[in-house]
């Protein structure tokens, strides 16, 4: 609650123990509680008996100040863009590893040395698994765009600020953002199909068993099509789902260090190659 009023640039104030007040204004008051809706002074708790004594907003799990406040914030961001700057990475490191990183024999010099951005596409998606019963839980995934393969380990966040980098510093995505959402999802599926179970597993018996009670219903009887409809509405109601749905995502923007390198073989013959490098990925490209 704190942050949020301090996001919005506001301080609520204490006016007695455990109950605070602050001034909304119109634009804020009109995004919780509609277009009606005017500035005016909020005041909240977060105990129920201070909130019937002072008639003040209770702050609580499924209270309708906490829901109108989530459902603002959940609005907020759905596509954001963040950067991580070229100067965190010492680059003459890098480029010792490149040169470094040739068959015996080989040696690679330097023409030219230049700075882009790749792109990931970070996402915050929700799976629901429901079988007899519905159970959520929530995933980041992050996706490299110019491969779409999806990231085997945790993105340095702590690196990121705010903001996306100028246009014509960016490289072009090899992989669209509904390739990188389908990526996305079926890694979350297939991890899904590597534990257990028996949510799936419950559902299905539960299934079998009901169509034994609607076989034994339906016999003798020559109504095929109302058995088949029902059997058809049994399937709907318990059939085991998982289905995958995205929250929110960001564009980020991580450095890549591009070289024109001389590429000098064991013969003596000269190429004139270029490399990228990604260090996020730890991920050289040569053309």
């Amino acid at each position: 609650m704190f942050d949020f009023f301090r996001l919005c640039g506001l301080v609520p104030v204490e006016i007695r123990r455990g109950v605070w007040q602050v001034r909304a204004d119109d634009a804020l008051m009109k995004e919780l509680d509609g277009w009606r809706a005017q500035g005016r002074l909020l005041q909240f708790t977060f105990e129920e008996d201070l909130a019937a004594a002072y008639g003040a907003d209770l702050i609580s799990p499924g209270s309708y100040r906490l829901n109108s406040i989530l459902q603002l914030i959940r609005r907020q961001g759905v596509l954001s863009h963040a950067h991580i700057p070229h100067h965190f990475f010492h680059e003459p490191s890098i480029r010792r590893r490149i040169l470094t990183s040739f068959e015996p024999g080989e040696r690679a010099y330097v023409l030219t040395s230049s700075y882009l951005f790749g792109q990931y596409l970070q996402l915050e998606l929700a799976a629901a698994a429901k079988g007899l019963q519905k159970k959520e839980t929530l995933h980041t995934v992050v996706v490299n765009l110019s491969s779409g393969e999806v990231l085997k380990f945790p993105f340095p966040t702590h690196l990121l600020q705010g903001g996306g980098v100028e246009s014509n510093l960016i490289t072009r995505r090899k992989c669209s953002l509904k390739a990188a959402y389908l990526n996305a999802a079926a890694h979350i599926s297939q991890a899904f199909a590597q534990q257990e179970q028996s949510w799936a597993e419950q559902a299905l018996e539960k299934i079998a068993q009901e169509e034994t009670k609607l076989q034994s219903f339906f016999q003798g009887k020559p109504s095929a099509q109302e058995f088949e409809a029902k059997r058809q509405e049994l399937h709907r109601r318990l059939k085991p789902v998982l289905s995958i749905s995205a929250l929110r995502g960001a564009l980020l923007y991580v450095p890549l260090f591009r070289y024109r390198l001389v590429v000098v073989g064991a013969q003596g013959r000269e190429r004139t190659k270029t490399l990228s490098y990604d260090p996020i990925a730890n991920l050289s490209e040569l053309n």
